[in-house]
């Protein structure tokens, strides 16, 4: 009977599972994962949808408030506060806009067809000299009659 006993633990033993490499690698993804999810939060430009529906409709208060407009056309030519500028003069231009601003803001706005990378290029020029926000106004396309 002894005999048996024995066969008995040596076979439960060799029928069980073992846990331990799956819960290594279950531990090290999870370990991956909480790392990585910084990465992933932390990258791209915010945007406040809310924010945006309601600059629509107070689009004439904002400009009132806001000295510093520019306008990108589907030619490449950029405006700044409706007077044609190129690159090197609104490099100089809006940080001397700014300074006389009390807000601090940019309103950033183009047509549908400019490509989107000179929007951002707009944005990112515009806070790097010195704008607290840059506000994204969408211009209605005009409807032909």
């Amino acid at each position: 009977m002894k005999k048996s006993r024995k066969k008995k633990r040596r076979d439960s033993k060799k029928n069980m599972v073992n846990l331990a490499p799956m819960v290594d690698i279950t531990l090290s993804l999870l370990i991956m994962f909480v790392l990585s999810i910084p990465f992933i939060m932390e990258s791209g430009i915010f945007v406040q949808r809310a924010a945006a529906g309601r600059a629509r409709r107070n689009v004439k208060i904002k400009r009132e408030q806001t000295k510093v407009v520019i306008y990108l056309d589907a030619q490449d030519n950029l405006y700044l506060n409706e007077e044609k500028v190129t690159v090197d003069s609104l490099k100089k231009l809006l940080p001397e806009l700014l300074k006389r601003s009390t807000t601090k803001r940019v309103v950033v706005s183009a047509d549908s067809s400019v490509v989107y990378s000179k929007v951002i290029h707009l944005i990112d020029l515009s806070k790097q000299l010195g704008a607290k926000s840059v506000l994204i106004l969408k211009r209605r396309s005009k409807k032909k009659a």
